[in-house]
């Protein structure tokens, strides 16, 4: 699995491209827009690097006909190791804490909450730097 992390100039537009990410095949996480650049947080659910890559100029392409642009850092790639530490005490703490103070529900509840925070950890601390792209090509229509 890959994490990229795009920077995309706005351009005065109050438009997220979040539409065009799920185009691409990219799952957005996290997203944030600070003076005209918006910032991107998303997975690739792939093992082949070419494939991220095509995802990534199928996105600067969709994004180009909406007058947005990247620059020298418009695509951060991290290569995310499947590792299940996270997810496993993620839910063992969620689940103790949920029946403590919710019952069998907040069990469930605690469980579930705990493996989706155990694998955002993981994401996170099981990442490597793979490369960073440019702004891929000079679109024009």
């Amino acid at each position: 699995m890959y994490k990229v992390i795009f920077k995309v100039s706005s351009n005065g537009s109050f438009t997220n491209s979040l539409k065009e990410l799920r185009k691409a095949g990219f799952i957005p996480i996290y997203f944030r827009r600070d003076n005209g650049v918006e910032e991107y947080t998303t997975l690739y659910n792939s093992n082949d690097i070419n494939e991220v890559k095509e995802a990534i100029i199928d996105f600067a392409y969709l994004i180009s006909k909406q007058g947005k642009n990247g620059g020298y850092d418009f695509a951060k790639i991290y290569k995310v190791e499947d590792k299940y530490i996270g997810k496993l005490a993620g839910g063992g703490l969620g689940a103790l804490l949920g029946y403590q103070f919710g019952g069998i529900a907040g069990l469930i509840l605690g469980t579930l909450g705990g493996i989706f925070l155990g694998e955002l950890f993981d994401i996170s601390y099981g990442q490597t730097l793979v490369g960073l792209i440019n702004w891929p090509i000079q679109l024009t229509s």
